[in-house]
């Protein structure tokens, strides 16, 4: 099967490409308008447009600015291609609803790449949470600010705290407050015309999550959680490194004893590529559909 990349960003540098080459059958086209160098591509086009025309990879992964997102998936999804997309998926609502409508009538996947939680660490913790008893959520994902000709200081590009990050507040919610009626409230800092800054509480009967995202702060990525009588604290949670060991921190609060959950280095892209391609094979797209349709619902209430 082949995948073919649309754009040589930096997370497809950093990730995306290691995950893809774990995987036995799978080849790699890459379109870049930019020289490739010190990694080994299958086919390398020197244009999007010729990419999606000439190819024949039933899979297309757009990895490009937040504002050319919704362009390049919609093509490809005209040329029946599967489409993942880099978050956000689209920068407007009315795009990703286009988007989802064609893929449902296409019988297409479409998939927005949000990754945390598909690694073991989340899952196995939230596996041992009881739900039903009270649980307070605490979640940061902080960054400093990015050097003045990063497309992300830029509201034409899809720029802001609010574009970038606001996938891993509506997951979030989504993982931990599904089919639960809540509570949203939200604050938002706005500089140079976006959201550069955005905090949000949630509330249901027995589940309450505080959070904040920030373009200007100093780093911070971590997700604490209270239920059962016991703590846990989880680092890198929103970006986990793929060369790195990482651990779960859990104490006890009644007794204060604590101890830790130890973790080998996992590409968590490899573990999501290959949930897709298992969905692929079995041409059942109906939970990513509506996953795309309660996270966009989530979004529009985070504004």
């Amino acid at each position: 099967m082949k995948i073919l990349i649309i754009g040589n960003s930096s997370i497809f540098k950093r990730k995306i490409y290691f995950a893809l080459k774990k995987f036995k059958n799978i080849k790699i086209e890459l379109a870049s308008r930019n020289k490739v160098r010190n990694i080994k591509i299958n086919k390398i086009y020197d244009s999007y447009d010729n990419a999606i025309n000439a190819s024949d990879a039933k899979i297309v992964y757009i990895s490009l600015i937040n504002s050319k997102h919704f362009y390049w998936a919609l093509k490809a999804l005209n040329k029946n291609k599967h489409v993942i997309v880099d978050k956000p998926l689209t920068t407007k609502f009315k795009n990703t609803k286009k988007l989802l409508i064609l893929a449902k009538k296409k019988k297409l996947l479409l998939s927005e790449s949000v990754v945390f939680h598909y690694h073991k660490r989340f899952k196995r913790i939230f596996s041992k949470l009881n739900l039903k008893k009270s649980t307070n959520i605490i979640a940061h994902f902080h960054v400093p600010s990015f050097k003045k000709d990063n497309f992300r200081n830029y509201l034409k590009f899809g720029g802001g705290c609010f574009q970038d990050m606001s996938a891993y507040a509506c997951y979030l919610i989504y993982i931990f407050f599904k089919n639960k009626r809540y509570s949203l409230t939200t604050k938002k800092i706005i500089k140079n015309r976006f959201i550069n800054e955005f905090n949000l509480i949630v509330k249901s009967k027995n589940i309450f999550l505080k959070a904040s995202f920030s373009f200007n702060s100093s780093y911070k990525n971590e997700l604490i959680i209270y239920n059962n009588s016991k703590k846990f604290y989880l680092n890198y949670i929103f970006s986990p490194p793929i060369n790195e060991p990482l651990n779960t921190l859990i104490y006890n609060t009644n007794t204060g004893k604590k101890y830790k959950i130890n973790y080998k280095k996992q590409n968590v892209f490899h573990t999501y590529f290959g949930h897709l391609f298992k969905i692929i094979k079995n041409n059942n797209y109906k939970y990513l559909y509506n996953e795309i349709k309660n996270v966009e619902k989530i979004k529009k209430k985070l504004l």
